[in-house]
């Protein structure tokens, strides 16, 4: 048995070490080592990650800072959101539940995932705008710490989230779950797989998920489906074509769109206020749908080539509310907003990876080219510009408020259209046996129009960007390496958002730089993880004029860094701490230069304990808390919401039940109901998710 939680992929950041060949040809030549290892005293990685324009590389080969989560580590931890896969790892900071707000979602070492440019499928964009993947499609969730602008193109710095597809299985394949979560939440997935034909030649992979219930949160009642095919056909032993289709639904009644804290009110003690402020004609609902299709082809045994080709839609329906607070007592005024958004996105994408010799050096290359067209569609009605007063009410009490207006208008029109052509390649030279260094450089061209509701453009903005990676790595033996490295990359402008004084304002381009030394190491009963960085990015807030600006920029210096132990045959022990310096430089903004970036933490500690008993391998207990520092709510630093520590319990029994593979879990999260506040966006706050419990049972047949 497998016994081992999300964390150890987090804390690592590294792939299985490979063995050293050639021992004897070089005084130079690292020893050759074998590694062997028991079921249950082994670390379960992810060895490989999807790169972007670097191809696909093992962890450990990475100058850059990643985490790789599979689908069986998210079983063990019952994920269902990207939030849950990465909760332990100290870079990653919570700003949304899908319990209590509009989605789950997170930043990274300070800065919020990008809703158009950060996410991804199979390496290309995805919409997933206040809205999260489907965990149940995908074999593993790739995290790309900081910038990626060679890799991926425009994007904010905070990283890069892969979703990386199931794929047809060699061998049949086939399981089935029930799931409960409190309060009465009840679910059943299904996924298969296997080959048929002659040669097994053609290959599918079928999942489907189904769920709902009432929630743990006060009104609040959850439904989601989720369905997946991808297949393939080997046309040629090199040469090999693929297809897949997803889809998914989710609606929540009983979220909020936000709390607005006004100017000169205090933050509240989020345990005293009532859990019951959502109103009857609450709801959040997103669906989405993709279609891709690519080939591959081996064209020898150093060189491969592929072209894909995604296309990717999500409707998006909110009649949520926000809580404007007006004082101290906690009196609000409630608006509710209500309207339909569109995103459309299209991707293609070809590229080359092979290797070659120049003497005594080697090179790794990639060069490829990508073309990606971004559309999105608003709601020209009152609902989504204005919103529907329902009332006021009090924080600590619960007050019904509804209007009879409320209504999902419809009007749309095209808001905006945003091209991205691009060129890049790559090239890592093995200088020596112990040493390689990266070139990369990504030529992008931008286009964006932005729209009013009559079809006039009212902005547009273009730039031609040349985005370089420079990085050097150094072997210190066959398990560790020790990187510097540098990275620019462009991101699309912000724009004021309905509740802004000056919507629909749109700007322009921001830049971003990056500079990063990080050491990485893998052993057999340790591993440990260190990056120092700094990323400098251009600063969009909200001004205490509720005016959304473009102003100065931010700057984070920080240390993340991670560890794993194996205390003794029947323990593991991890860990991991984030110390982040954010702040504000050359901002005109008095009231905002030199302070403290919103929604950052100082000071982040993960911790997390396994125990597999020897007398009963088939049990694994595990127990796990974070401690996140407290964080500005604005950019003024008028408002600070306090730090908070949670924590989390789990088990896994595995067993056959006639003769079968059967694992049960079950777990706590939020163990001891810390109720706590969230902040994103520069002025909004959110409560956290009450205490959970969590249950699941899966038969492999």
């Amino acid at each position: 048995m497998i016994s081992v939680g999300i964390v150890l992929s987090t804390l690592s950041s590294t792939a299985i070490a490979q063995s050293a060949t050639d021992a004897g040809s070089d005084a130079n030549v690292l020893p050759a080592v074998k590694i062997s290892a028991g079921r249950d005293m082994a670390p379960l990685k992810v060895e490989t990650v999807s790169g972007g324009a670097l191809g696909t590389r093992k962890q450990v080969d990475t100058p850059f800072s990643t985490h790789a989560v599979s689908s069986e580590e998210g079983e063990d931890l019952m994920a269902s959101t990207a939030n849950d896969l990465f909760k332990y790892d100290p870079a990653v900071t919570n700003g949304g539940s899908n319990m209590t707000g509009e989605n789950s979602f997170f930043s990274v070492r300070g800065i919020q995932i990008d809703f158009l440019n950060g996410i991804k499928v199979d390496g290309q964009s995805y919409p997933a705008w206040d809205t999260e993947l489907a965990l149940e499609p995908f074999e593993q969730v790739e995290l790309l710490k900081g910038l990626s602008g060679f890799m991926y193109g425009f994007g904010a710095p905070g990283g890069i989230v892969n979703y990386v597809l199931k794929r047809p299985t060699d061998d049949p394949y086939r399981s089935f779950s029930v799931g409960y979560q409190s309060a009465g939440i009840f679910s059943e997935k299904l996924d298969v797989g296997g080959r048929f034909g002659k040669d097994d030649r053609f290959g599918y992979r079928f999942n489907l998920a189904n769920e709902e219930g009432n929630t743990a949160e006060a009104n609040g009642h959850v439904r989601r489906q989720a369905a997946s095919l991808a297949v393939d056909f080997r046309i040629t032993p090199d040469l090999t074509w693929t297809m897949d289709g997803l889809y998914q639904k989710r609606k929540t009644n009983g979220t909020l769109f936000g709390i607005y804290l006004g100017s000169g009110v205090g933050v509240p003690d989020a345990g005293a206020i009532s859990r019951d402020l959502t109103q009857p004609q609450n709801f959040y609902q997103t669906e989405m749908a993709s279609f891709g299709t690519g080939l591959e082809y081996k064209i020898s045994p150093n060189w491969k080539a592929n072209i894909k080709y995604r296309f990717a839609k999500e409707n998006r329906t909110e009649s949520d509310s926000q809580l404007s607070v007006f004082n101290n007592a906690g009196d609000y005024t409630n608006t509710l907003y209500a309207a339909l958004t569109r995103y459309f996105y299209q991707n293609v994408d070809a590229m080359v990876q092979g290797t070659f010799n120049t003497g005594s050096i080697k090179h790794d290359v990639v060069v490829g080219a990508g073309f990606q067209t971004q559309s999105s569609e608003y709601d020209n009605s009152t609902g989504w510009n204005d919103g529907y007063d329902l009332g006021t009410g009090n924080l600590y009490n619960s007050t019904l408020l509804t209007n009879s207006e409320v209504n999902i208008g419809g009007n749309m029109y095209r808001q905006s259209r945003t091209t991205q052509a691009a060129l890049y390649a790559s090239d890592t030279a093995q200088l020596t046996s112990r040493l390689s260094a990266l070139v990369g450089v990504r030529y992008t061209q931008f286009r964006e129009h932005v729209y009013d509701p009559s079809g006039a453009v009212s902005s547009q903005y273009s730039a031609d960007p040349v985005s370089p990676t420079f990085a050097l790595m150094f072997k210190t033996d066959p398990y560790s390496t020790l990187y510097t490295s540098y990275v620019e990359s462009l991101q699309q402008g912000g724009a004021a958002g309905n509740t802004n004084a000056n919507f629909p304002t749109t700007f322009g381009p921001l830049k971003s730089k990056q500079y990063e030394v990080g050491f990485k190491t893998d052993r057999k009963h340790w591993g440990a993880n260190v990056a120092l960085f700094r990323v400098n990015q251009g600063y969009e807030y909200t001004n205490t004029a509720n005016q959304f600006v473009q102003d100065g920029r931010k700057q984070y210096t920080g240390v993340d860094a991670s560890g794993w132990y194996q205390l003794a045959q029947d323990w593991r022990v991890m860990g991991g701490v984030m110390w982040l310096d954010a702040k504000s430089v050359d901002v005109d903004d008095p009231s905002v230069d030199g302070k403290q970036v919103y929604s950052t933490p100082r000071f982040t500690a993960t911790g997390r304990v396994e125990y597999n008993p020897s007398y009963m391998r088939r049990l694994t207990l595990a127990l796990g808390g974070k401690y996140v520092g407290g964080m500005a709510v604005d950019a003024a630093n008028t408002q600070f919401v306090p730090a908070y520590t949670t924590f989390d319990a789990s088990a896994k029994y595995e067993t056959r039940i006639g003769g079968e593979d059967v694992t049960f879990r079950a777990g706590v999260n939020n163990l001891l109901n810390r109720h706590y506040w969230m902040s994103s966006w520069g002025y909004f706050v959110l409560p956290s998710a009450t205490r959970t419990f969590v249950a699941n049972a899966t038969l492999v047949f």
